[in-house]
C-alpha cells in the first residue's frame, strides 16, 4: 500500500510538473515588464473554468460515427474547435479589459496562462478519474500528456494569444481581421491534427503487428504536432519581444 500511495504522489507530480515548467517559461519570455502574478493566476483560473463549458459541449457533440470521418470530427469538432473557443473566450473574458495587457507580447503570457488553467485541469481528471484508479495506468497517461498534451495546449494558448494581441494594435481593419482568423484557426488546426494521432493511441486494442505499428506512428505523429507547434510558436514570441515598447 506504501509503494502504491506513492506511485499516486508521482502521478500527481506528474500532472502538475508541466504546468509549472511552462508557466516557469512564459514568464521568463516577459521580460521587459513582467505580468502581475495576480493577473497571471486570474487567468489561469479562467483557463480551469474553460473545462466545464468544454466538457458540457463535447457531450452534447459527441454522435456515433465511426471510421476515419469519425475520427476526424471527434478530433476537429469535437475536441478542437469545442476546447480551444471555450480557452479563448474565457481567457478574453477574463483578461481582455485590463489595463495591464498593454503590449502583444502582454496576449502569449496570459492566453498561454489560460490555456496552461485548461491543460493542469484536463490533466488531473485524467490521471485520476479516466485511470479508474489504476495506478499504473494513472502513470503511463501522466506521463504520456506531460510531453504532448499539456505543451500542445499551453503553445495553442501562446499562439492565440500572440494573434490577440496583434488583432488589440492593430492599425487597420484588414490586419485585425487578419490575426482575429489566425488566433482562432490556428490553434483549431493544430490541435486537430494532433488529437488525429491522439485518437488511435488505444493500446488495449493492439492485436497484432499492424496494430502495433499504427499505434507507433500515431505516437510519432503526435510528438510531431508538439514539435511542429514549437515552430510556428517561436517566431511569434520573437516578433513580440522586438515590438515590446519597453
Amino acid at each position: 500500500m506504501r509503494l502504491e500511495a506513492l506511485l499516486w504522489v508521482v502521478a500527481f507530480i506528474l500532472a502538475l510538473a508541466p504546468g509549472v515548467a511552462m508557466l516557469w517559461y512564459i514568464r521568463r519570455l516577459d521580460k521587459y515588464e513582467p505580468e502581475p502574478g495576480s493577473l497571471i493566476g486570474l487567468a489561469f483560473l479562467a483557463g480551469c473554468l474553460s473545462t466545464i463549458p468544454a466538457v458540457i459541449i463535447e457531450q452534447l457533440l459527441h454522435l456515433p460515427i465511426s471510421g476515419f470521418w469519425g475520427t476526424l470530427y471527434g478530433a476537429f469538432v469535437v475536441a478542437a474547435v469545442t476546447e480551444e473557443i471555450c480557452k479563448g473566450a474565457l481567457a478574453w473574458a477574463f483578461m481582455w479589459r485590463k489595463p495591464q495587457f498593454n503590449e502583444v507580447l502582454d496576449g502569449i503570457v496570459y492566453f498561454g496562462a489560460a490555456h496552461m488553467g485548461f491543460a493542469i485541469t484536463e490533466n488531473l481528471l485524467y490521471v485520476f478519474i479516466n485511470s479508474d484508479l489504476n495506478v499504473v495506468r494513472a502513470l503511463m497517461t501522466g506521463f504520456a500528456r506531460t510531453t504532448t498534451a499539456v505543451p500542445l495546449h499551453v503553445i495553442n494558448g501562446m499562439i492565440m494569444g500572440y494573434h490577440a494581441g496583434m488583432f488589440r494594435y492593430a492599425q487597420n481593419a484588414r490586419d485585425k481581421w487578419k490575426h482575429l482568423l489566425q488566433a482562432i484557426c490556428l490553434p483549431i488546426l493544430l490541435h486537430g491534427i494532433y488529437d488525429v494521432a491522439a485518437f488511435n493511441q488505444d493500446t488495449s486494442q493492439i492485436k497484432d503487428i499492424t496494430d502495433l505499428f499504427a499505434v507507433g506512428f500515431g505516437t510519432a505523429l503526435m510528438y510531431a504536432a508538439v514539435v511542429a507547434l514549437w515552430v510556428v510558436l517561436l517566431p511569434r514570441v520573437k516578433k513580440a519581444q522586438e515590438a515590446s515598447p519597453w
